[in-house]
């Protein structure tokens, strides 16, 4: 049996161990590892305040086209982050960047403007860094 999503996620009982913190199954090693090295050292030192998670937004309501329904297009966050300073910033770990994700980046600011919306990626050479 295929133990893997249509996304290419390890659904096994291993995979999703190691993608697994505290109780909490992230949708990715990368999205457990920013959360345990970057956000959860911050959340302790009072750098940040809250974290929320898989939030969603919508990018586009749901419409009619031709006497045929058309599905909202959503947006779900990895992570909705409030800083003690006030800022708020919605962030989306990602390995690759790819153009759907780009396009979605695009929609949410345009329908958010007044959040703050980032990718966020890691390399060995320089670490988490905001894109």
């Amino acid at each position: 049996m295929n133990s893997r999503s249509k996304y290419n996620v390890d659904n096994s009982r291993l995979g999703k161990l190691k993608r697994t913190y505290d109780g909490i199954l992230f949708d990715s090693q990368l999205e457990c590892r920013f959360y345990t090295e970057y956000l959860l050292p911050k959340l302790k030192s009072g750098t940040i305040t809250n974290i929320a998670r898989q939030v969603r937004y919508e990018l586009l309501p749901s419409f009619v086209y031709k006497n045929k329904k058309q599905r909202a297009i959503e947006y779900v966050s990895d992570f909705d982050v409030l800083y003690s300073d006030g800022r708020f910033v919605v962030i989306d770990v990602k390995g690759m960047i790819k153009p759907v994700d780009r396009l979605k980046s695009k929609l949410f600011k345009h329908r958010y403007p007044d959040i703050d919306f980032g990718f966020v990626r890691y390399s060995r050479q320089d670490g988490w860094y905001f894109s």
